[in-house]
């Protein structure tokens, strides 16, 4: 689910604290919960919405991501629900019990939902402006093809949820105390209980794995970015589907004064003061991104700004590109030729400034 106003749907401002989004989705669940609706369908849909906006702004990771390229998201990335949802299970998720039984009674099953890995990769800054191509190591976890999800043979019924899968609890929460059907803790769920286990993975059903993947990293990425490869997470379990695999980029933003900063790109470099003085234009070799030529105008002072527009670093969801800034430093030398130092403390006498060893000058030409 993408491309929604998560902060409209709780009724906070985008400046909302952790506790302002608390008792705005707390207010909300109690008014669209199922329960209190008779099992109204609009009521369950809203109360999807709810939960959803809940689940990425209370965590500060996904708020921050979401706040910053949720339009990036609308093009592949989604923390939203897919498919059919059980809402017993949303609240199994959150708060560890599900509905009560007068909702829709949940189903009997062995499946286990995969998991979505992380990696992070550091570029550096010319792999940030151009892409490329990355090849990565991961730990995963694939079904065991010894047992075939079973986790072992000589299977018996649960005795504790008599091969039902669940059992009933009462837990006090702020809807008040409820009764309600949770699954089993001995079981797992299953209804039943392994004699023996699979020698190959323990009863885990599932075994490490390391596998290498060919990563293209997009020209545009920035640092923090990320990107999902699907169908690259750990296996289910009594599934056949595949989760997913976010990649997230450690970009550098600098090499050899050349810095990035967003789509701009600046570079400094020293030039010669008679450069400055009387102005010129030359062509100068920038790292990375190749030659450029420059007109410096006369009486040019320190830290002067030469702009080159659209030639930056492409965005993200377009064909523009930023601007590259050239930052002027004028270069003081440390040792001058004999002829060079008499031209500027004959200068200095002109310009009547008090400078060291100009007396001596003084006293050749008065």
């Amino acid at each position: 689910m993408s491309g929604k106003d998560y902060y409209a749907i709780l009724w906070v401002q985008k400046n909302a604290t952790e506790e302002d989004i608390k008792k705005a989705y707390r207010k909300l669940a109690m008014q669209y919960h199922p329960d209190r609706n008779g099992g109204d369908k609009e009521s369950e849909k809203k109360f999807k919405e709810i939960w959803e906006a809940y689940g990425i702004l209370s965590d500060a990771q996904k708020r921050k991501q979401y706040d910053t390229f949720w339009t990036t998201w609308n093009n592949g990335f989604s923390w939203g629900f897919t498919g059919d949802v059980d809402l017993g299970d949303i609240f199994e998720s959150f708060f560890g019990w599900g509905f009560s039984s007068s909702s829709k009674t949940r189903k009997r099953s062995s499946e286990q939902r995969g998991e979505d890995l992380e990696y992070t990769i550091k570029i550096d800054l010319k792999t940030s402006i151009y892409g490329g191509k990355e090849k990565i190591k991961i730990d995963y976890l694939q079904t065991c093809e010894t047992c075939k999800w079973d986790g072992g043979s000589w299977k018996k019924t649960c005795d504790k949820c008599r091969g039902s899968g669940y059992v009933k609890y009462r837990q006090e929460s702020f809807f008040g105390v409820i009764e309600h059907t949770g699954v089993c803790d001995a079981c797992n769920g299953t209804g039943e209980i392994l004699e023996e286990l699979c020698h190959t993975c323990h009863g885990k059903k599932r075994i490490k794995k390391t596998k290498e993947i060919d990563i293209d990293i997009p020209a545009w990425i920035e640092n923090g970015m990320i990107i999902k490869l699907t169908w690259e997470g750990n296996d289910g379990v009594g599934t056949s589907a595949k989760w997913d695999l976010y990649v997230r980029f450690q970009a550098s933003n600098e090499e050899k004064w050349l810095e990035r900063k967003g789509n701009d790109l600046s570079y400094t470099i020293e030039i010669d003061v008679i450069e400055a003085i009387l102005g010129t234009e030359k062509e100068i070799h920038i790292p990375i991104i190749g030659k450029r030529k420059i007109k410096i105008a006369s009486s040019t002072q320190f830290w002067t700004i030469i702009k080159l527009a659209w030639d930056g670093v492409k965005h993200i969801q377009s064909d523009k590109k930023g601007d590259l800034f050239i930052y002027l430093d004028i270069k003081i030398p440390k040792k001058f030729g004999k002829k060079e130092k008499e031209l500027y403390e004959a200068i200095a006498i002109e310009k009547k400034l008090d400078v060291w060893e100009t007396w001596v000058f003084s006293k050749i030409f008065s």
